[in-house]
Order: structure tokens, then sequence, then C-alpha cells
């Protein structure tokens, strides 16, 4: 990192400014906003974000009492930071340090997983619904804060195909490296994608004849499910293409994508992206069966794991991604929040198998920094 960055990096904790910096896939350059005033910018409906501009961070579900959480660009700069941004951040006063949200997080065992996964398999042979996606933590001890925006920089060079970010406000601090764009409008085009499935990355799981017809079934599950909101919305003139398997970071995952150009849906563009998220890719399907029972089972709140992120830049230039492979940041751990897509052919070990795949792709960046926290026990894991 240059000298400017880490000044500038150090001038935001130190002060408690507000920040954001992210990296967009397969873009070469990095963008941080800074917001100069103190507090943060909250909304209960994405509906009220409409009309506003800067980054947007959402939860998974508004009903566990999360909002919508926006970053303001006030400052704007890039990876090579000059002398005059450095002192503009030096200008700016302190706030009051974080009141951090450090409760000790629901850590499930293998057994309690797998139990989980199970009761989920016997709710869709009722037919209550078709697939459910079950999340869990990965707790990692430790104080990690002076090597978030390093673990940032490793992670874009891990990850680049993936939306990289690094979030900043009051006591949300946040990292992610998510595959999953939700809802992207550039040049008059509007975008979005299935993703479902997940295994390592080889040459043999890169052919699509490869992947079981569990791993098929889960990813149509959500193909459908955008196929049925474009149709609702009279979204007629659209193209999709064929299942691919994507790679990202050690991963790859089955993708579909699809796009529309944006006159034909300009007016409700808020309306489809409420009704796209969150998608069966990370709920279920249906979605609110889905969603009611997983709240039910799984012992913890997802917050904003499972909701979604990214750039507002004007009415006609968004960025938004699902916040997946991503991590809570507190000074006493970082909580890393990995889940599945659970169907009737699960085989539940499997399932513990694939989550422990999604976390070591941030683990294997975390490990390096490990040595050099407070807590000398390194990368630990809590079960309960």
């Amino acid at each position: 990192m240059s000298d400017n960055r880490q000044e500038i990096y150090r001038q935001l904790l130190d002060k408690n400014i507000t920040f954001v910096t992210f990296r967009l896939p397969k873009e070469p350059s990095v963008t941080t906003y800074v917001q100069t005033t103190p507090g943060t910018v909250q909304w209960k409906s994405i509906h009220d974000i409409s009309v506003k501009k800067g980054f947007v961070m959402a939860p998974f579900d508004t009903r566990n009492g999360k909002k919508y959480i926006m970053i303001k660009p006030d400052i704007i700069f890039n990876d090579t930071p000059g002398k005059e941004v450095v002192d503009r951040i030096r200008s700016l006063p302190s706030n009051p340090q974080p009141d951090w949200e450090i409760a000790s997080p629901v850590v499930t065992s293998k057994n309690d997983f797998v139990q989980q996964v199970k009761t989920i398999k016997k709710q869709i042979s009722t037919g209550y619904f078709q697939k459910s996606v079950l999340s869990r933590i990965k707790l990692v001890k430790g104080n990690y804060i002076d090597h978030a925006r390093n673990i940032f920089d490793d992670t874009c060079r891990r990850h680049p195909n993936a939306f990289v970010y690094l979030f900043k406000s009051d006591h949300h601090f946040w990292l992610g490296a998510s595959p999953e764009p939700l809802l992207r409008l550039q040049d008059g085009i509007a975008s979005t994608v299935s993703l479902a499935g997940t295994r390592t990355h080889s040459p043999d799981n890169m052919k699509l004849g490869n992947w079981t017809m569990k791993e098929v079934l889960e990813q149509e599950y959500v193909t459908r499910y955008i196929h049925d909101i474009l149709r609702e919305f009279n979204i007629r003139d659209y193209r999709v293409t064929s299942p691919y398997v994507k790679k990202a970071g050690d991963l790859v995952h089955l993708r579909t994508d699809f796009s529309f150009r944006y006159a034909q849906v300009k007016d409700r563009i808020w309306e489809l992206l409420d009704s796209l998220h969150p998608t069966p890719a990370v709920a279920g399907q249906p979605k609110d069966e889905a969603i009611s029972f997983i709240k039910q089972l799984e012992p913890h709140d997802r917050e904003y794991y499972a909701g979604f992120l990214g750039p507002m830049i004007s009415d006609d230039v968004v960025d938004l991604f699902v916040n997946l492979r991503c991590m809570k940041i507190t000074p006493e751990s970082l909580s890393l929040f990995i889940g599945g897509g659970i169907t009737l052919e699960s085989i539940p070990e499997d399932e513990w198998e694939e989550t422990q795949w999604k976390a070591k792709s941030l683990l294997n960046i975390i490990d390096q920094y490990s040595t050099k926290t407070d807590d000398k026990a390194a990368v630990q894991t809590t079960h309960r």
C-alpha cells in the first residue's frame, strides 16, 4: 500500500470517519467514497433511497430491524490519491468512536448444521417449498481492523471477477468479495444473473456436463424466478444466456445472464429491484415460505449478509451486488457468513463441506495476518 493510502486509512479509522472502498469486477482501479459529515444515512425501504446517490448497503431482511445504509460520496478518490486528498482528510474533524456491537456471534457446529439440513429436507418433502438457503457463521478471533485494508487489497488480487468492498460506517464494518451481480445499469442496458451451485475450481468442474442434477436444479430455480419477475414487469424483450460455469476465486458456480433495455422498466426500476431481492439464490423457492422457515431455524441474524450493496452513481448508472463471501469486522473477531442452497437431493455432510470451501476463500487471505493480531492464537473457530 502506498504511503498516502496508508495515511488516509489510518486517519479514517482514528477519526471514525465513514467511508467505503470498492473495486468493480474486472476493473483495474479501486474507488473510495468518504462521507465528511458524521452519522449514517438510513432508511427502512428501498423506495426511500431511489432518489439518493452514493454507496448503499441493504440488509437481508428489514423486518429484523436492520436498515438500508448509504455512504455519501463527499470525497471521491482512486487507488493513487495525491497529497491534496491526504490534506483534506487530515483537516476533517474527529467523530466519537463507535459503540461496537460485539456480542459473541452464534456459531453453528457441524452436527447442528447437518441436523438443520435434514430438517429442511423433511420440510421440502411435504411440498412446503422446493429449496431453502441455510447459512452459518465461522468465527476468527482477533483484532484485524488495522489489517482490513491489506486484506481488501489481497482479496482484489485473488478475486479479479468479484465485486470487492470494505465498508465502514459507525459500528458497521464489513468486507467482502461478491461473485453475484443483482442489478447493473450501464449504457441503457439493465442486467442481472441467476447464480447458484458451488464447486472448487478444477478443469473438470469447468465443464457443465460434470455437474449433478441437484446442482443444475438448484440454479434452475433461480433462473425460473428471474424469468417470472421480468414477465411480471412486462419486460418481454430480454436476452438470456444458456447456463455456464463461472469462476469466482477458488470456486466455480453455475450462472445464467439476463439483460434488457433499461427504457422498458425505467419508471419501475426500484420496484423491480425490490422484487428481485432476495432471490432464491440466497433465500429459497418459493421465497416467502423459505424465508419464514429459515428464520425460525437459523440461530443467528444474517444482518447484511445476503443483502445487497454497491454504488448508485446516477439514475442510469448503478452497480448492485448480493453481499456474499463477506465478513463482519469488530475489534474482537471476524464473523464470516457462509451458506448454501438445500434441496431434496442435498447430502447434509456435503452441504457442510460446501460452506467450508466458501469460507476458505477468505480464510486463506486472513490467515497470513493472523500472527500480526493481538490474539496470538491466530485463526480459531468456536462451536456451540
